[in-house]
């Protein structure tokens, strides 16, 4: 008895032209909305965050290179030493879009409060005036350091 085997050989082919172009049609559709999306997340507007800190953080630099006895002056003004008073003289001219406040009190480490005494530390913070204190720079700045 003799068994005869017959195998059937399919070949699997490709997708057809067709099919092809209607993937490549459907991906291309598909990722023009998700680029967009991804750039202006990227852009973020008209300055990103990156530049927005770095812009603060340089304003910071600008203050803290000022000798103690001049920020510890700016602290004893008319209206100065408070948890609002804004460093006319430090921060930008008023009316510029993106301007960056600075405020700096004396402050006590102790109570960690404000002061009205001299601690010999003052608190400096640097913020965008739009934002407000969210996204503000923050230090110490003490007469010994």
């Amino acid at each position: 008895m003799q068994k005869s085997l017959n195998f059937q050989l399919h070949y699997q082919r490709g997708g057809s032209y067709v099919e092809v172009l209607l993937s490549v049609v459907l991906l291309v559709i598909l990722l023009v909305p998700a680029m967009q999306a991804l750039n202006v997340g990227i852009s973020g507007g008209s300055k990103n965050l990156a530049t927005k800190q770095l812009s603060l953080s340089s304003k910071m630099e600008e203050v803290l290179s000022k000798p103690y006895k001049q920020l510890y002056e700016i602290t004893s003004l008319t209206g100065g030493n408070t948890l609002t008073s804004i460093s006319t003289s430090l921060s930008d001219a008023s009316g510029l879009v993106d301007r960056r406040v600075v405020v700096l009190y004396r402050y006590d480490p102790a109570t960690n409060t404000l002061s009205s005494t001299d601690t010999g530390v003052l608190y400096v913070s640097v913020y965008y005036q739009g934002d407000g204190n969210a996204s503000a720079l923050n230090t110490l700045v003490g007469r010994w350091w």
